[in-house]
């Protein structure tokens, strides 16, 4: 008798601890990353071209399940947003291309370094 209360305690107590930990376990947000360029003095700069990508060619997967292969343009903040599925580290590349014979090109470089739960955010300043 002694015995089926140890067992059956035992059993109580393994459901009880595997419920615990199936229901308190919660599931990490994606990480995010949201670009914002600016030209020399700070302003935000709409149109610019921003290209995201690993150093050794990997894919890059956001959250939706697209693969990352396309560039993106800046909104009129100077702003452009990703949601990633994986933490990673990956290289940010902006260019603005002169419109007319009197403009000239700029360039800016930076890093997104992304980790679950977090919104990373990046300034990149655009120079000629």
């Amino acid at each position: 008798m002694k015995t089926k209360k140890v067992v059956i305690f035992f059993f109580a107590s393994l459901l009880f601890v595997s419920g615990i930990q199936l229901f308190s376990c919660k599931r990490p947000a994606p990480p995010k990353a949201v670009i914002t360029v600016v030209d020399e003095n700070n302003v935000p700069v709409e149109g610019a071209t921003v290209i995201v990508r690993a150093d050794n060619g990997r894919v890059i997967y956001l959250k939706n399940g697209m693969v990352l292969q396309d560039t993106a343009k800046t909104d009129a903040n100077g702003q452009v947003s990703y949601e990633f599925m994986y933490e990673a580290i990956y290289n940010v590349k902006v260019s603005v291309l002169k419109t007319s014979n009197a403009g000239v090109d700029r360039f800016g470089t930076g890093v997104l370094i992304l980790k679950e739960d977090k919104t990373y955010e990046a300034k990149v300043k655009i120079r000629p």
